[in-house]
């Protein structure tokens, strides 16, 4: 044998020896501690989310009241006759409307083109309206989309139109007052 085989099995032998050894070594050790199982109160919850209504800047009851308010003032808004002078359908929509878009409303109304179409062809508009969907909601406001299905008669016969309006509300003290009307494909949706 030579010198070089006699040390490589010696070598051998070594690393066979430390790796019986380290393997001893680990058997030997204590197992490893388990940790104690969680102790849970018996009565211990989890935080309560809070619901839907609390993260709302107007509780529910306060929003249906605000829908009720834009479906009333859409129908009114688009119920009109030839018959009927404007400041009687100026009249129905005072109470819901806020004080701007009353003056807006109150100089539109006297245009006497409009006024002059509808008393030749006597025409008269009945509208039925319902707040659909939550178009945006801030704490200062609340706007929905309201649809609309409007009965237009004249002497040449009665016709139908389907639309829909973005309605503006803000809140009062006692209610809700419209701070804007507009056809809903109008300003952001």
């Amino acid at each position: 044998m030579t010198d070089h085989t006699a040390r490589a099995i010696r070598a051998a032998g070594l690393l066979a020896a430390a790796c019986a050894a380290c393997a001893g070594c680990s058997l030997l050790q204590s197992p490893a501690a388990s940790p104690a199982p969680a102790r849970h109160p018996a009565h211990a919850t989890a935080p309560a989310s809070p619901g839907l209504a609390a993260i709302l800047p107007f509780s529910p009851s306060r929003l249906q009241a605000a829908a009720a308010v834009a479906g009333r003032f859409a129908g009114l808004y688009g119920t009109w006759s030839w018959r009927q002078p404007p400041a009687a359908w100026l009249a129905g929509l005072r109470p819901m409307a806020s004080s701007g878009l009353f003056a807006a409303l109150a100089r539109a109304a006297d245009i006497p083109g409009v006024l002059a179409q509808r008393d030749h062809a006597r025409q008269a508009a009945a509208c039925t309206a319902t707040a659909v969907q939550i178009r945006d909601l801030t704490t200062g406001s609340v706007t929905f989309t309201v649809a609309v299905r409007q009965v237009i008669t004249s002497t040449s016969g009665t016709s139908q139109t389907v639309s829909s309006f973005a309605v503006t509300l803000t809140p009062q003290a006692a209610g809700w007052a419209v701070y804007d009307i507009e056809p809903a494909s109008a300003g952001n949706s």
